[in-house]
């Protein structure tokens, strides 16, 4: 306890850098004096001056200890930090008013660590082009901080939420439920690029850091590294955990098609998969060795398989893509994702939980590789060890909604109705925050569909999964998630005719996660239903 006491007090320290001001001073007060003892004399001035500045120097030493324990400077000037320890002047019900401050997300969750949401860096370029690059580079910060254990980092989706937002950055942090923001910009022109970072206390609005990066186009990389570690130094958090695993490539138009690719993929429609096929593509001709353009293209091939294309076609390019990116960067956890995902994909479930294990260890708070493992685990039938990949997955991305709703549904199906109930409430808070930032969110009205029936809200379900078919109706989740929402609520003939929909569309789906999934039991034995589940392959081996 008394140890644990100590290192708090010596982090605060840091944090607040009483240390170095201690340091700065002791030079300063030094040099001061040695420059008294050689100008005193020659200046005729009384023997007791020297004494007097040297008890000057020592009485001033505490006095700025304090000050630096209770203001710090930023581009605004001085001003008083308030950021983790409260006013001790304050009385207990002012300090619980404080407390009370806070937003509902943040009181809601149980995780103590620190909160952070990386905003989209603005484009300042003047190209509406080179928006793709602004939205690369903050994506890329954003998923070197995820490294760090000691920060939860909102997801991609939640943050780009508030992409061109009017909102004040306290605003945003109370709905994203976070304590810290970095924004900032990217100014692209010609062979050259202006990031301007800063890191901000949501609390009182207050900088914790900042700083501009002139650089080439070539030291992207660099300062994208250097941007995460200074917030982990300015948090006082462990500078090691943010470092770059390789699998990137010095050429800056692959860079730009990788970039591209990804903001293509992130629309998850059949149309952005082609486009981001392509830039993948050309990422790859511009530069053969860049390792995690081939990771990308592998995990597109991979969903492309299991949710558009039922040919060999995309599943024999995510295995040569995986492949390849494992070749170029055996150390890149991205790439023995890839490889996991793709090997899923193809039914080797074995094979494909080697991957995702060796990838955990390059990286243990990856939320992709705990999501794709789990759905790995369920597909061959391990429903204990699905459970817990989603879980460890909510745990890394609490605002990420989809672990929970999976979950949710392993552990009814387990009969672990307690936890169930809690995971679905979990779940289902989450898709609401979601929705109360994009209401046309798919992915959270399909799947907040079921979660709803498993709180008894029956008329919200209907209307989310009613929703999710109006925006998105042609799209496999929507449907596949709309038949279990029906088969759930009883309507066998409606979940009938939305499942036969699913299949025309394409016969992609796992014939294994249709046996694990319980959404499924009232229709199981209809004829219909029977008939249609024959069709579809099996793909474990």
């Amino acid at each position: 306890m008394a140890e644990s006491g100590l290192k708090t007090f010596w982090s605060e320290l840091r944090r607040r850098k009483v240390v170095k001001a201690a340091i700065v001073y002791v030079v300063v007060a030094w040099l001061l004096i040695q420059i008294a003892e050689v100008i005193f004399e020659p200046l005729k001035l009384p023997d007791w001056s020297l004494t007097l500045v040297i008890v000057l120097a020592a009485l001033g030493f505490p006095l700025a200890l304090v000050l630096a324990w209770a203001f710090e400077m930023s581009p605004e000037g001085l001003q008083r930090d308030r950021a983790q320890v409260p006013d001790r002047g304050a009385s207990p019900e002012e300090t619980r008013e404080d407390e009370k401050s806070t937003t509902d997300a943040a009181r809601t969750r149980k995780d103590e660590r620190r909160a952070i949401a990386v905003l989209p860096l603005a484009n300042m370029s003047g190209d509406p082009e080179n928006e793709f690059f602004s939205d690369g580079i903050t994506e890329e910060i954003l998923n070197l901080l995820a490294k760090q254990p000691e920060l939860r980092v909102v997801s991609r989706t939640s943050s780009f939420s508030f992409k061109n937002t009017t909102l004040d950055v306290p605003a945003i942090a109370r709905k994203l439920g976070v304590d810290i923001v970095l924004e900032g910009s990217v100014r692209r022109a010609g062979n050259r690029v202006r990031i301007v970072a800063q890191l901000i206390d949501a609390a009182n609005d207050a900088h914790l850091w900042s700083d501009s990066y002139d650089r080439e186009l070539e030291d992207i990389f660099a300062v994208q590294t250097d941007i995460a570690k200074r917030i982990v130094d300015a948090m006082n958090l462990d500078p090691d955990a943010c470092v770059e695993c390789g699998g990137n490539t010095s050429d800056i138009k692959a860079y730009d098609y990788y970039l591209r690719g990804r903001q293509y993929f992130h629309q998850v429609t059949a149309t952005g998969f082609r486009f981001a096929r392509e830039m993948f593509h050309k990422a790859i001709d511009a530069d053969p060795g860049f390792a995690r353009a081939y990771a990308g293209l592998a995990n597109l091939e991979s969903f492309t398989a299991q949710w558009i294309d039922p040919t060999p076609q995309p599943l024999e390019a995510a295995d040569a893509a995986s492949r390849k990116a494992l070749e170029l960067a055996p150390d890149l956890p991205e790439a023995h994702s890839a490889r996991g995902f793709a090997l899923s994909v193809n039914g080797s479930f074995d094979a494909a939980a080697e991957e995702f294990e060796k990838a955990l260890q390059l990286d243990p708070m990856n939320y992709e590789s705990l999501y794709l493992y789990g759905r790995t685990r369920f597909a061959e039938g391990n429903l204990e060890h699905a459970a817990a990949l989603w879980k460890r997955a909510h745990e890394a991305q609490p605002d990420e909604f989809q672990s929970a709703a999976l979950r949710t549904q392993v552990l009814f199906s387990l009969g672990r109705d307690e936890e169930a109930r809690e995971s679905n409430r979990i779940a289902l808070e989450a898709v609401e925050r979601r929705l109360a930032l994009n209401p046309d969110d798919v992915r959270a009205l399909m799947l907040g569909g079921c979660l709803a029936h498993y709180a008894g809200r029956e008329e919200d379900g209907r209307a989310m999964t009613e929703r999710a078919l109006e925006l998105a109706p042609d799209d496999a989740g929507v449907l596949h998630n709309a038949t279990c929402y029906y088969s759930n609520i009883g309507d066998v003939g409606r979940a009938i005719e939305i499942f036969e929909r699913r299949i025309a569309l394409s016969r992609t789906l796992y014939r294994e996660w249709v046996d694990n999934d319980t959404d499924f039991d009232n229709i199981r034995d209809h004829p219909r239903f029977i008939e249609l589940l024959e069709t579809l392959p099996r793909r474990s081996q």
